[in-house]
């Protein structure tokens, strides 16, 4: 079974060594974590090494399931491959029905319920913000993409970020994606000057992914010198100081915002999922166009009694383009790749683009970027919910023009 084994940063290459010489090959290391194969009886005798902080169990994580997009995904996959001859007919015709009446919401529409168009009408377009997209990697062929900076892979066996699945396509589509004209009407990427880059995280055609390999495209996102992480992913919530836990607090104290999808495991209570359940994460639940909770996005409490999501945006039938399975699943949003899916996922890159535009401006007005602390206190102080956060909503809608407003009124 493999292992992430936290170390103290002092002691990383003694650990090294002892583990070498218990004839335990380190598999990869992120930051002080080293993923290791250890046997189980060999588990308590790695957890007493000097140096050794705590062990967690390698796990598997994917793009969030429940019905909006991932478990339609789910089961269109499972049809489509269940009879050579007549599989693929009947995941056509569940795509069909599980789209009847669905009013489709070009990124041109959900954007303005950002504030995006406000924030374009000001020459704020999130110019020299970085913002990393980890998740199922991205599709190259699509000319209308942003200031795309290319991509990378963290996936064992999957060396190509190319993506495969559509999810992390249509993320990255959702936040930076110049404009085109569809079918359906205009698709436009909330932050569309944002540089963009691709960690794929998550493969194996259904979008699944492990921590180590989460943690990778962390690192990746540090190395490349991301300013905002977005994180359409999880699975269900751990404990803190789990490593997601430990390494979110540790980059959010250095300045890096990371949204992350709340899950879609509602109506029910403490259903938030991890990594959005981390403290330090900006966490984003999912409303229709009008406004309303979405019924499968995850509520609070966590586990521990905090109050999660800290925010919401826009994330019921979002039109954007998108890729692989879920552009084939979604082939009546019409061609040449579109797909109009929910889920907080699609509320998460709403949200990641909105950050990017306020460090932008923050940057012109004042110098320096926002902290994931202040996007906070933004929201305590003008949000929809200020004062009152609520399980399901957060502290509210999060909008250009409430950073702004704190940029102007609070930062110094």
């Amino acid at each position: 079974m493999r292992w992430l084994v936290q170390v103290d940063k002092t002691r990383l290459e003694a650990v090294r060594q002892q583990l070498g010489g218990l004839g335990l090959p380190v598999v990869s290391q992120q930051f002080n974590f080293i993923t290791v194969e250890i046997p189980d009886p060999m588990v308590e005798r790695v957890r007493a090494l000097p140096g050794v902080v705590a062990m967690t169990p390698e796990k598997t994580y994917k793009t969030l399931p429940v019905l909006p997009v991932e478990a339609k995904l789910a089961e269109f996959h499972r049809l489509f491959m269940s009879n050579p001859l007549t599989g693929p007919a009947m995941a056509f015709k569940f795509a069909l029905e599980a789209d009847a009446g669905k009013t489709r919401v070009p990124t041109s529409e959900s954007r303005k319920m950002v504030g995006a168009d406000v924030a374009e009408g000001e020459g704020i377009s999130g110019k020299g913000i970085k913002v990393a997209v980890l998740d199922t990697g991205t599709s190259y062929d699509l000319l209308f993409q942003g200031a795309y900076a290319g991509g990378r892979s963290a996936v064992e066996g999957q060396l190509i970020p190319y993506d495969e699945v559509g999810h992390g396509t249509h993320v990255q589509s959702t936040i930076s994606g110049k404009p085109f004209q569809s079918i359906h009407g205009l698709l436009k990427g909330v932050a569309v000057d944002a540089e963009v880059i691709a960690i794929k995280c998550l493969g194996y055609g259904l979008g699944m992914g492990s921590t180590s390999a989460i943690l990778r495209g962390m690192a990746d996102a540090v190395e490349w010198g991301a300013d905002v992480v977005s994180m359409s992913l999880g699975g269900s919530e751990e404990a803190p100081g789990n490593p997601y836990d430990v390494i979110i607090s540790g980059l959010s104290k250095e300045g890096m915002i990371f949204c992350i999808a709340a899950g879609n495991s509602g109506p029910d209570p403490e259903t938030i999922g991890t990594p959005g359940s981390c403290e330090a994460a900006l966490t984003v639940g999912a409303v229709d166009i009008q406004g309303n909770i979405a019924d499968f996005s995850s509520r609070g409490r966590t586990k521990d009694g905090r109050i999660k999501p800290d925010v919401v945006a826009p994330g019921v039938n979002i039109l954007s383009t998108s890729a692989g399975y879920i552009a084939l699943m979604q082939f009546r949003d019409g061609p040449p790749a579109l797909a109009a899916i929910s889920g907080t996922s699609m509320a998460t890159p709403h949200c990641t683009g909105v950050v990017a535009l306020a460090q932008q401006y923050s940057l012109q007005k004042r110098g320096r970027k926002l902290t994931t602390d202040e996007v906070k206190e933004a929201m305590t102080l003008y949000g929809d919910r200020a004062g009152a956060k609520d399980l399901s909503y957060g502290w509210g809608l999060l909008t250009y023009s409430i950073l702004k407003r704190y940029v102007d009124e609070k930062l110094s």
